[in-house]
C-alpha cells in the first residue's frame, strides 16, 4: 500500500504559501507555532482553519526545515523590498519617530 497525502498550501500571486482555501500563510502558522499556541488554539484563533490542515502544515514544516527556512527568508527580503519601495512617499518626521529614518 502506498499512501500519499496532499499539503494543503497553495502559493499566492506574491508567491506567499497560504492554507488552501483561506487566507492564513505558512507563516502565521509557523509563528503561532513557535509561540506556544496548539494547533487547536491556531484554530480557534483563525475559525477558516480546520485541524487536520493545521496538523499537516506542521508536520510538513517539520519534515522540511530546510524548505521552510528558505521560503522564510525569502518573504523577510521581499517584505524589505516592498517596505524600502514606499518608505519614499513617508514623511521624514514620522520615519524618524519611528526609529526608521
Amino acid at each position: 500500500m502506498v499512501l500519499t497525502e496532499r499539503i494543503p498550501l497553495v502559493a499566492d500571486e506574491a508567491g506567499g504559501l497560504r492554507v488552501e482555501g483561506t487566507r492564513v500563510y505558512l507563516e502565521d502558522l509557523l509563528d503561532a507555532y513557535e509561540g506556544g499556541l496548539s494547533p487547536e488554539e491556531m484554530v480557534l484563533a483563525y475559525p477558516s482553519l480546520s485541524l487536520a490542515d493545521v496538523y499537516a502544515v506542521l508536520a510538513w514544516a517539520l519534515r522540511h526545515p530546510e524548505e521552510v527556512a528558505a521560503y522564510r527568508e525569502r518573504a523577510k527580503r521581499a517584505a524589505q523590498e516592498a517596505e524600502e519601495r514606499v518608505r519614499v512617499y513617508f514623511p521624514k518626521a514620522l520615519l524618524a519617530r519611528l526609529g526608521r529614518a
